[in-house]
């Protein structure tokens, strides 16, 4: 009888912990950070992720009035549900850049072979160098940025079109 008691206490506080763990490991939604707001896109030069031959850099956003940075990851399931919305965006004129975070290079163009992309670019960064400049802590996480390379805001979660409006929308209205 003791024995049974102390395997259930041992079970209950395994998934007590179980669970604590799984929760922190979510991203949380956040417009709390202001890593890097006020600051250029930091330096770097990485490969495309559909062409690896074609080596991308900051230069990227000098091709728009402003431009989205979605910092996602074919693990990512969060990352897959925001694809849809993000691809709503592209049919409505915005200009989004990808940011293909530690994530394998096959399973992320399966991911936009078979989805669709609504990137005009995919930044490979498997090492997540980039990532860790721009003070990524979770995925996904956008980064708007203007014509001079400077990141106006950031937020951290699954654009749907409620947040697109309280996050983005007033920036690209004024424009």
């Amino acid at each position: 009888m003791k024995s049974t008691v102390k395997i259930g206490i041992a079970v209950g506080v395994c998934a007590i912990v179980f669970i604590l763990l799984l929760t922190g490991l979510e991203t949380k939604e956040s417009t709390t950070s202001t890593a890097m707001v006020g600051q250029p896109i930091p330096a770097f030069e990485l490969p495309e992720v559909m062409d690896t031959s074609i080596l991308l850099d900051e230069s990227l956003f000098q091709q728009q009035p402003l431009t989205l940075l979605n910092v996602w990851a074919a693990w990512c399931g969060i990352c897959k549900t925001e694809h849809q919305f993000l691809h709503q965006l592209k049919e409505q004129g915005v200009n989004i850049i990808g940011l293909d975070y530690r994530d394998d290079r096959i399973a992320a163009k399966q991911v936009l072979e078979q989805t669709g992309s609504p990137y005009q670019a995919v930044i490979f960064d498997p090492s997540g160098s980039l990532a860790m400049d721009l003070g990524v802590y979770g995925t996904p996480t956008t980064f708007l940025v203007n014509q001079q390379g400077i990141i106006l805001h950031r937020f951290t979660g699954a654009l749907d079109e409620k947040k697109w409006q309280r996050e983005f929308a007033d920036f690209f209205e004024a424009k």
